[in-house]
């Protein structure tokens, strides 16, 4: 059985229709229920009452909520639990990263060879405070938290990309009210995604709602996406660098939306000397 689908059925659920559970899955709701029917038929039992307009748990529905509810969090404590034995490897740091670090790991594990526990998450702040991580990179946060210190890192700026067939590919610049109508690859929407919640703003500053046809949870999956001309995307200019794609063209837009990666710890807490060494490493790589 997949979770995902359990996960899924927890939403409609929650949502009540099958086309307002699909928006918020970025999904179609063909794909909700064919695997709806897939765990019915592995259950041998109806899990919903269905009608044209709403789609409501039955009897047998409800005995599973609680179940499905249990296992989603197993789910999510397995995965954390997983992380942090990781990190309590000898001369591991665990780190979470709201913004790609990839090729900064990399150099810091060939020189040092020290290991990197890396939880790509949004939640940077909380795991710290949680003690589940030592350092985190924390994506265009103000320091209002006298708990933690920031060292900034990098500042990165929105840039449009589209495929090169795209009639916006030739442009040097586009203002962001011009892409209303245009069909968005993005990350998934969520209050725990800083990134997603600063691109979707910025549109709504500008005027509308991006229209979502295609969610990827990394920039690579996007990036991927865009290059099958399966929308426009905005993204970060200089994480882009490292996934970039010949098919794709770069637009400046206007007006500019930047924002300040910082890399942070909780003050007072002792740190291994393995991550007191990645924080010199990443002050000498800073680029503010």
């Amino acid at each position: 059985m997949e979770i995902e689908y359990l996960e899924e059925f927890l939403v409609i659920a929650e949502e009540g229709r099958l086309g307002e559970a699909a928006e918020r899955l970025y999904t179609t709701s063909s794909s909700l229920s064919k695997h709806i029917h897939a765990l019915e038929k592995e259950y041998g039992v109806p899990l919903f009452d269905r009608s044209k307009r709403t789609i409501t748990l039955n009897e047998y529905g409800e005995i599973l909520l609680p179940y499905a509810k249990k296992i989603a969090a197993l789910q999510e404590e397995a995965s954390r639990k997983l992380f942090l034995k990781a990190a309590s490897d000898e001369k591991s740091i665990a780190i979470s990263a709201g913004y790609r670090i990839f090729e900064l790991a990399v150099e810091f594990r060939q020189k040092y060879h020290i290991g990197l526990a890396i939880n790509e998450s949004y939640e940077g702040k909380e795991l710290l405070k949680k003690g589940e991580c030592e350092l985190a990179f924390i994506v265009d946060e103000e320091n209002k938290e006298q708990d933690l210190v920031k060292i900034p890192f990098k500042k990165d700026f929105l840039i449009m990309i589209c495929n090169r067939s795209h009639p916006l590919a030739s442009r040097k610049q586009v203002a962001l009210s011009e892409l209303r109508g245009e069909d968005f690859v993005m990350f998934p929407d969520s209050d725990k995604n800083r990134i997603s919640k600063i691109i979707r703003n910025t549109c709504l500053e500008a005027g509308f709602e991006p229209k979502v046809v295609f969610t990827g949870t990394v920039g690579s999956n996007i990036v991927d996406s865009v290059a099958k001309n399966m929308g426009i995307a905005l993204l970060w200019k200089k994480a882009l660098e490292f996934i970039m794609r010949e098919e794709i063209a770069v637009v400046e837009i206007t007006p500019s939306r930047e924002i300040d990666i910082s890399l942070c710890y909780m003050k007072g807490r002792k740190l291994s000397e393995e991550a007191k060494l990645f924080i010199e490493f990443v002050r000498s790589r800073a680029e503010v």
